[in-house]
């Protein structure tokens, strides 16, 4: 049985401003090179399912530019593709709603639909052998107040759609309504996932897992799946030490970097001190400056000998200069 894959991208997290003050939270940069949305994404495309339609805000350039070029991710196709889907959507059941063309013209008869703000390596054959086994009307990866991933029959979530179309939430408005009248499973895994709508400490908790080599690796096997960028390799000076950290294309470090993420084209300058902290692209950390539990947003600058340096996390908002 063949599925389609539908990824809801159009939400403005308020819990993780201020980095989705410009962006929504499925286009929030991760683990240095990557977008939130290349997960669920890349899950889709190596289980082979290459239509996806993707719900997001009208307002959501960072998004749309990230998506514009569909074969980055295999998915400029005659027959299926990449769908973009903008909108301006009041939640989950009416990005489905509004989109119900979309659903129809599916061939497919299975939909896995998953939030474009989590983080996972999922292997979705396994999802749908598991879903198709259990005779479910639904299967869903999670909390099951608020799952990560579900899967369901096409014409069930139509039928879903069009008798509860005035609510705002498909899984906790709708589904809780007739869920005693459905087969719902969970499918258990325990490989790592992050739900980045749970908060700023949730999006610093992946990015401190994953500097651990086996999170790592099991989040990004296998080929995660993003825009190309063309930056150099990193470079690296006699002055710098890099401890337990990722470092990403472009960058150039002279300082210390010490259990840290540090997006591409990112400057560290020699004298330099970053620990714990996560810095996105094109940040710039100038002789001297200290930087411990810090994220810092893009194009921030750190002023020579500035210190940044908290117990709690310190979230510095794009284009300032400290």
């Amino acid at each position: 049985m063949e599925a389609f894959g539908f990824i809801f991208a159009h939400d403005w997290i308020h819990s993780l401003d201020p980095l989705t003050l410009v962006r929504p939270a499925a286009s929030l940069p991760v683990l240095g090179k990557y977008r939130a949305i290349d997960f669920s994404l890349s899950s889709f495309v190596r289980a082979g399912i290459v239509r996806i339609g993707v719900s997001l805000d009208t307002e959501a350039v960072s998004l749309l530019d990230h998506l514009r070029i569909a074969s980055q991710w295999d998915l400029d196709k005659k027959e299926g593709g990449l769908f973009i889907l903008p909108g301006k959507y009041l939640g989950t059941l009416d990005a489905l709603f509004k989109n119900t063309t979309f659903l129809r013209r599916a061939n497919e008869e299975l939909a896995i639909i998953a939030w474009g703000d989590c983080v996972y390596n999922i292997d979705f054959h396994e999802l749908m052998r598991y879903h198709i086994d259990k005779a479910a009307d639904i299967t869903f990866i999670g909390d099951p107040e608020d799952p990560y991933i579900f899967v369901i029959n096409k014409f069930l979530l139509l039928e879903i759609l069009f008798a509860y179309k005035d609510l705002r939430d498909f899984w906790r408005d709708a589904v809780a309504s007739i869920r005693s009248d459905l087969r719902i499973e969970q499918f258990a895994t325990d490989i790592p996932m992050y739900k980045l709508s749970d908060g700023l400490e949730t999006f610093y908790r992946l990015h401190m897992d994953a500097l651990d080599l086996n999170v790592y690796k099991a989040l990004t096997q296998n080929m995660i799946l993003t825009k190309l960028r063309d930056f150099p390799p990193a470079k690296f000076s006699t002055t710098c030490r890099i401890t337990d950290s990722i470092v990403s294309d472009g960058c150039i470090i002279g300082g210390h970097v010490i259990h840290s993420v540090v997006g591409r084209n990112s400057i560290i300058r020699a004298g330099a001190y970053v620990e714990n902290s996560i810095l996105m692209q094109d940040v710039v950390v100038e002789e001297g400056a200290r930087l411990i539990n810090v994220i810092a947003d893009r194009y921030t600058v750190f002023r020579a000998n500035r210190e940044v340096i908290s117990s709690e996390l310190t979230v510095i908002p794009r284009e300032h200069v400290i």
